[in-house]
């Protein structure tokens, strides 16, 4: 019998075709990744007044109003709001309506993540989802579940006014904001941040855009692709 039988040996994957592989892995993996951008105010820490105003925010220009009087003035500071909290004795949470705005904001623009469509404000866990799979309570939610005197964060969905020069998109934006709210007291918005494409959802607290499954095995194979090229050098030296 002989036993000397030609191997097959695999045909030589090339410097270049790996290049090439490398190349395109990374194109996918940065297309995939500016997919999602989050807009982060860094720490902001705005004075919430213990009134009945309280703190208007409007987070896509980041302008802000406490008083005098009950509403911000549209064209103004936080005109055309999207956040709200106010309260003497005990904070309670506003969704934008007509006062304030440019024009009426649809129910289906707005409101804070709850767990019933009319319960309190829930306090959010870093990383909770926030997005159309969220319940949203679109009126007056009480504060009552998230005045703890420390840092809560809190989910929210709001039409970002900004999106159409004629002022009149309902484009739908999710977002969240961190506050310190303390009963009867003058509390503390520490920071916010929402995501700029249009009803693509957001992790509660988190400042970044975090790649999505598919650009984590983008990046997988890219790291295997150049490794199979470092060990392939490294047998030709």
């Amino acid at each position: 019998m002989n036993m000397n039988l030609p191997v097959r040996r695999p045909a030589p994957v090339t410097v270049s075709a790996v290049s090439a592989v490398s190349a395109a892995l990374a194109a996918l993996f940065c297309a995939s990744a500016a997919q999602a951008v989050v807009v982060y105010s860094g720490t902001v820490n705005l004075a919430i007044p213990n009134t009945t105003a309280g703190l208007y925010l409007n987070l896509v220009d980041g302008s802000s109003f406490t008083g005098p009087g009950t509403f911000p003035v549209n064209p103004g500071p936080g005109a055309n709001f999207d956040f709200n909290v106010f309260g003497t004795a005990a904070w309670t949470f506003f969704s934008p309506g007509t006062s304030g705005q440019v024009n009426t904001v649809p129910t289906t623009s707005k409101g804070y993540v709850s767990a019933t469509a009319t319960g309190p404000a829930s306090s959010l866990a870093l990383g909770t989802p926030i997005d159309g799979s969220s319940l949203f309570n679109t009126g007056s939610p009480s504060g009552s579940a998230v005045t703890t005197g420390a840092p809560v964060i809190i989910g929210l969905r709001f039409r970002n006014e900004n999106v159409a020069a004629n002022l009149t998109d309902d484009t739908v934006h999710y977002g969240w904001v961190r506050v310190a709210l303390t009963a009867g007291l003058p509390s503390t918005l520490i920071d916010y941040g929402y995501e700029s494409t249009p009803l693509t959802g957001i992790a509660a607290g988190v400042t970044a855009a975090v790649p999505e499954p598919a650009a984590w095995l983008l990046m997988g194979l890219g790291l295997g692709v150049a490794g199979l090229l470092a060990r392939r050098r490294q047998a030709q030296g």
